[in-house]
């Protein structure tokens, strides 16, 4: 209801705007006027440089700021790309393109993201927000909160980032228009992909009355290659029921084999080729409009459209139902294994993921009187994830094949291969291929809302204190809709002599990692995964077993309603320290929480291995339940800036801060795996308690030039309780589970340092002058210290790197701009309980990204960027880095085109 009352609001405005006399009277005044005073406009690097400095050298708070460098032209082509410039700031790259960012070591569930001060919803299970939905053109800037004030929405132990979108009043011309046309060409991929944005803003000459528009559009298909331990890896003794039942559960142990105790070996090998396509359509508008002198009006909406698809098509041999003849172990590993008489599968699996995020927004800003100015804000916001029915994994599988592995090349990638007595290039060789495992249908759609109403209050009498207070409310609901099939058709045909048609198959012809040069396999059959379930539904019909697409599953859907009340009381006081100003915000928050997670639960009642590489599970019925909880949290914050001269500044912030747990942690719904070696129940638990902490941090800054500055602080957050990640072993029948659930944990401290500098060498002769640097460094370290049960091994906190730097170079001068920046992030730990509960990180990785641009005249400009120039790969490791999760190759990107302006 709430929604709908917002956006008829809107509409009403947007009519009334429309209608009235002032807008006609605007119209007119535009068409007679004359033409704005020269307004002298810095745009490109210098103009972000200086639109970010002048942002927090002003702020009382710890704040830094990323800014358009012209109009819908952000620094890089991704919002999250473009701050990770910023010191303390790292991101998350999910196959070459930055998708969530980390502040301080706090991975992104710590991290708070709103747009124009609003909470933006986001189609992922937990709060975390995607960047790789927002199109860069459609911001104007984005500001990092690292110490709060008490009237920023947006609650979070490690940063709260508010995105800015363009307002038409805030503008110095009164219309502008500019826009890009291009084409990114990827080099895996070998494809060319095309993009172009247009921004668009007006106001009149009185600025009582603005339009601001933008469009964005992408057309994307990008690949990756990756070797992966898909299943992870596991430790295997000769004496285990893997080994000993006869090829039921497993495999055999050859003559030759001497026995082995606890030995880690990978659970299976998945060289896979991963092709991404994605288009997305982004709109932003905001009118503005005064109908009074002393009323501000603004209507803000936001649209991101993305369609994105991915197909993952590759190998998949686990070694069941061979025999183990021959091995070669050093220290704990098995690093050479050869069987004979094996199996190998191959997967594909194809998801759907359609996203569509919009935001609605409306604002009163009401100059009551000189000194008191009241605001009124209402927002809602939707993400919607769609295609659950368009989702498909897929096994086929090739029998009586010998398979081997070698890891002693040290390399990520695994030397392996396997072949075939009965024909000869077995991975293309489309004969006999059998039928074996296959999901159609499964998946999750999610749908997350936020509704948001606030009332901001700022009194400023004759003085030096200003007084500010507030109430809030937040509303969200996220609900996850799952389909799964039944383990019985899932494995319908596990282990068949169903042999598929030959005419199904091809070779993808895609020559698998080219730039690695071990002893591996290149290439495989690609194929249609609904054809393949076409066809086996066929073999079903004729041999009447069940077999039917992917229905609503009770267990793995739930529905998480959060409710947040917020008042809170703020003052700036400024003074002076002798002869130095000072400015002191301090304020306090209330938020009161309350919050119910509902779904139903199921229980595994029987588990056994079928003698075909997999196992069939039996579960309970469906019980519906329901939880409720609730919380009350007091944040003071403190914020001191002192003026030491005129360039010179220092800071001090202190304050208490709670970031909610995840929304997918509260949720009671569960996934249950059951394929051999990889055999888990994830679930939720909806009595998490928040993460709370207090934190404290200084700084010096020293601003020797308009274009220039060398920056310090120091940060020290001590977080009273972790949630963290639970595993436990559950034995069903002849089947181990390992069951892992999120629970309150003992607490930690995170502390560490930022150092940044930029600086515009303008006093260089010519053409030196138009050299310019921007760097940062960050260290962050903490006592974290966690036991993983299953591995038997110590772990501190998910997305925290010890160092990470970027270093950047510009040359802007005339014409010419370029732009060579390198960034670095240590290894992080990236998800506390993985593959069969272990942790895995996400191994060191630094990108060498280049820009190059020419303005043909004052209007037209053309561009040339290139990522990942040096070629980086991606690496996720299980515990050790000689214990391979995924190793990914993405390989160099070009993006050429036009730009325009006026």
């Amino acid at each position: 209801m709430s929604r709908k009352l917002l956006l008829l609001a809107a509409t009403a405005m947007s009519a009334a705007v429309l209608s009235s006399p002032g807008f006609a009277a605007a119209q007119e005044t535009a068409a007679t006027a004359p033409a704005d005073e020269t307004v002298v406009t810095v745009r490109g690097i210098r103009r972000s440089i200086k639109a970010a400095l002048d942002i927090k050298k002003s702020a009382i708070n710890s704040v830094d700021s990323i800014a358009a460098e012209d109009l819908g032209k952000l620094p890089d082509q991704n919002v999250a790309e473009s701050l990770q410039r910023i010191p303390g700031v790292t991101i998350e790259r999910n196959r070459g393109e930055g998708r969530y960012i980390s502040v301080r070591g706090f991975g992104p569930k710590f991290n708070a993201v709103t747009v124009n001060g609003r909470t933006l919803a986001t189609d992922n299970n937990g709060r975390e927000f995607s960047f790789d939905v927002l199109p860069s053109e459609l911001i104007a800037g984005a500001d990092v909160y690292k110490s709060p004030q008490a009237n920023i929405n947006g609650a979070s132990i490690g940063a709260t980032v508010d995105v800015r979108t363009l307002r038409p009043l805030d503008q110095t011309k009164s219309f502008m228009l500019a826009g890009s046309a291009g084409s990114s060409h990827a080099e895996l991929a070998d494809t060319n992909n095309p993009e172009a944005s247009a921004v668009m803003s007006w106001r009149n000459r009185d600025r009582t009355l603005g339009v601001a528009l933008s469009a964005s559009y992408m057309d994307q298909t990008v690949r990756d290659d990756e070797f992966t331990i898909g299943a992870g890896h596991v430790y295997r003794s000769s004496t285990d029921s893997y080994y000993t039942s006869g090829g039921v559960v497993g495999a055999r142990i050859g003559p030759n084999v001497a026995p082995f105790s606890k030995i880690s070996m990978p659970s299976n090998l998945s060289p896979f080729f991963f092709v991404r396509k994605k288009s997305m359509t982004g709109l932003n508008a905001s009118v503005q409009w005064k109908p009074v002198e002393n009323l501000t009006l603004t209507l803000d909406s936001l649209y991101s459209k993305a369609e994105i698809t991915e197909d993952q098509t590759g190998l998949a041999y686990d070694f069941s139902g061979g025999t183990l003849v021959e091995q070669v172990v050093q220290g704990k590993e098995a690093v050479y294994q050869r069987y004979t008489g094996g199996t190998v599968d191959q997967i594909l699996q194809h998801d759907t993921r359609n996203v569509t995020t919009s935001m609605v927004g409306l604002n009163a800003a009401w100059k009551v009187t000189d000194t008191l100015t009241l605001s009124f804000d209402a927002s809602t916001s939707k993400a919607e994830r769609r295609g659950k029915e368009n989702d498909y994994f897929t096994t086929i599988r090739r029998k009586n094949m010998d398979l081997w592995f070698d890891r002693r090349s040290g390399s990520p990638i695994y030397d392996y291969g396997f072949t075939s007595p009965n024909y000869s290039n077995a991975s293309t060789n489309p004969q006999g291929i059998t039928a074996h495992y296959y999901i159609w249908g499964g998946g999750s759609d999610i749908d997350d809302e936020t509704n948001e109403f606030k009332i901001d209050g700022k009194w400023s009498p004759e003085g030096n204190v200003t007084l500010y207070g507030g109430v809030a409310s937040e509303n969200r609901t996220k609900t996850i809709i799952t389909n799964s099939t039944p383990g019985g058709e899932q494995c319908a045909y596990c282990g068949s002599n169903r042999v598929l048609p030959q005419s199904l198959f091809s070779n993808t012809n895609m020559d698998f990692f080219a730039s690695h040069s071990g002893n591996i396999i290149r290439d495989w059959v690609a194929y249609d995964p609904l054809a393949v379930i076409q066809q086996v539904a066929q073999f079903a019909a004729q041999d009447g077993k069940a077999f039917a697409p992917g229905r609503f599953d009770p267990a793995g859907s739930s529905v998480v309603d959060e409710k947040v009340l917020i008042g809170y009381l703020m003052s700036d006081i400024r003074a002076d320290l002798g002869n130095m100003p000072l400015a002191i915000n301090v304020g306090v928050r209330v938020e009161d929480t309350k919050y119910t997670s509902s779904g139903a639960s199921q229980t595994v009642l029987s588990a056994v291995p079928n003698g075909a590489g997999q196992n069939i599970i039996t579960v309970s019925g469906v019980v519906p339940v329901s939880f409720e909880g609730k919380y009350t949290d007091i944040l003071p914050s403190l914020n001191a800036r002192l003026n030491l001269t005129d360039e010179l500044i220092a800071r001090f912030s202190a304050s208490r801060v709670i970031t909610r747990p995840t929304l997918s942690d509260l949720s009671p719904k569960q996934s249950i795996q059951t394929n051999p070696g990889n055999e888990t129940i994830k679930r939720g638990n909806p009595d998490l308690q928040p993460f709370r902490a207090s934190q404290i941090e200084g700084g010096l800054e020293w601003y020797f030039d308009k274009l220039s500055a060398l920056t310090f602080s120091a940060f020290y957050k001590n977080i009273d309780s972790f949630v963290t990640l639970t595993t436990t072993p559950q034995k069903v029948d002849q089947v181990t589970f390992q069951v892992t659930v999120p629970t309150n944990g003992k607490g930690a401290v995170v502390k560490g340092m930022e150092l940044g500098y930029r600086q515009v060498f303008g006093n260089l002769p010519a053409p030196f002058d138009g050299l310019g640097v921007q760097t940062s460094f960050t260290y962050a370290e903490s006592n974290a210290n966690y036991t993983n049960t299953v591995a038997n091994v110590s772990y501190g906190l998910e997305g925290l790197s010890k160092y990470s730097y970027s270093l950047i170079g510009f040359y802007e001068k005339g014409p010419i701009q370029a732009r060579l920046a390198y960034t670095w992030r240590d290894k992080f730990l990236q998800v506390a309980s993985g593959r069969n509960g272990e942790p895995e990180y996400f191994d060191a990785y630094g990108q060498l990204d280049a820009s190059l641009s020419y303005d043909v005249n004052d209007h037209f400009s053309v561009y040339l960027d290139g990522l990942n120039l040096t070629d980086e790969n991606e690496f996720i490791y299980s515990v050790t880095p000689d214990r391979t999760k995924e190793y990914r190759t993405t390989g160099k990107r070009v993006a050429f085109g036009v730009r325009f302006r006026y």
